[in-house]
């Protein structure tokens, strides 16, 4: 929920942005101290804001379980095209031409893959074949418009992480006079955050809780290394949340995750679920209890599923363990700490004030006991 909340606020931000001509570039989107923290830049880009529709989506989130699609509104194949070799183009220059084609082959396929620049709208589940939940055909919530695009710029983010580890070595400055110029109180807990947002899937929006996913087939929690490396094995991406220790984001389909799930329980088979008293109360005669009606096992109707993966491999490859060394996840500075009552002093002292007038007033009015009345009271 933290992260859809995160997306939600920077739609609307570019949707404020585009009515003026401009687009955003998320710098920094984090969730620290109970607040939604979004650091952005605003550019004037009158023609970007006609790919503005290719970073908004929604979400289709099945109402049993955790499996969710994010669809784009819109797509553009020229744009798509576009941003994929801007990508990959440090890759093809070193690689070279390597099958031995000649120039007017590879020109000739690069003819062949322009595509005109045509806005087309977005897909949902249902164009996709998948109009309910592909494993417990359940139908789904929709939530959003939101943000699909990046939450964070990683060269600012890498650039802050190494000014603040050149500052730890040097009694809490830059050396080379930049920023930070004083010590911070924070270092250790903002250097924790920004590590874990460089470690973050750049094209994952949101993420899989893994006690949610173990919980529905009613199985223990599988180890976070475990199930990161049969991700990593079955040749998918995979981190952590910089907010949520128990996260999973991963570019990985509904159906890869859920395969997974059941091949750990292949291997460990969890615990029938135990069914409630009262209900079997109410299966005997006379009884005033409800009748047990049976309700469809979530469970059962996942681990039935047929798995689509040939093989699960859960060996931990070498490096996946091996992160920067950083405090990530901070606990809270002080036990009780979190939003509090607004403040009450002010009113308070103003309320003391007005009980003294009163009581000076009903004095005034009632006279001291056994002594003369007051001349309000005579006058009364």
């Amino acid at each position: 929920l933290q992260e859809l909340a995160l997306r939600i606020l920077l739609y609307h931000m570019s949707v404020v942005a585009g009515r003026y001509g401009r687009t955003i570039r998320p710098v920094l989107s984090v969730g620290m101290a109970f607040y939604c923290r979004v650091f952005v830049e605003v550019y004037d880009d009158k023609a970007g804001v006609n790919n503005l529709s290719l970073n908004h989506g929604h979400l289709f989130q099945s109402t049993k379980c955790s499996s969710f699609h994010i669809t784009p509104i819109a797509t553009n194949v020229f744009v798509a095209a576009q941003q994929q070799q801007q990508n990959n183009n440090s890759s093809s220059d070193n690689s070279g031409n390597t099958n031995g084609e000649s120039e007017k082959e590879a020109s000739k396929k690069k003819e062949k893959s322009k595509r005109t620049n045509v806005y087309k709208n977005g897909r949902g589940p249902c164009d996709l074949g998948e109009p309910v939940c592909g494993e417990t055909g359940a139908p789904y919530k929709i939530g959003g418009p939101l943000w699909i695009g990046p939450l964070h710029d990683l060269e600012v983010v890498n650039d802050a992480i190494t000014r603040l580890e050149a500052a730890k070595d040097n009694e809490g400055t830059n050396p080379s006079g930049g920023s930070p110029l004083h010590p911070l109180h924070t270092a250790t807990t903002l250097h924790g955050l920004l590590v874990s947002c460089s470690e973050e899937v750049p094209d994952a929006p949101l993420y899989h809780l893994l006690p949610y996913l173990c919980s529905a087939v009613n199985s223990p929690t599988i180890p976070m290394n475990t199930f990161k490396a049969a991700l990593v094995n079955a040749g998918y991406n995979v981190s952590a949340y910089h907010k949520e220790p128990s996260a999973v984001k991963t570019n990985a389909p509904n159906h890869v995750v859920w395969d997974i799930v059941r091949a750990w329980c292949k291997e460990n088979p969890p615990a029938k679920r135990k069914e409630s008293k009262r209900h079997r109360k109410g299966e005997d005669q006379g009884s005033n209890a409800p009748v047990h009606q049976p309700d469809v096992d979530i469970a059962t109707m996942i681990l039935s599923k047929e798995m689509r993966m040939t093989k699960v491999d859960f060996t931990i490859p070498k490096g996946l363990g091996e992160r920067k060394k950083a405090k990530r996840w901070a606990l809270n500075p002080e036990a009780n700490w979190g939003p509090k009552k607004a403040a009450s002093g002010r009113n308070k002292r103003k309320k003391e004030e007005v009980g003294d007038d009163d009581d000076e007033e009903k004095k005034e009015l009632l006279g001291d006991v056994g002594g003369e009345p007051s001349a309000k009271q005579v006058k009364a």
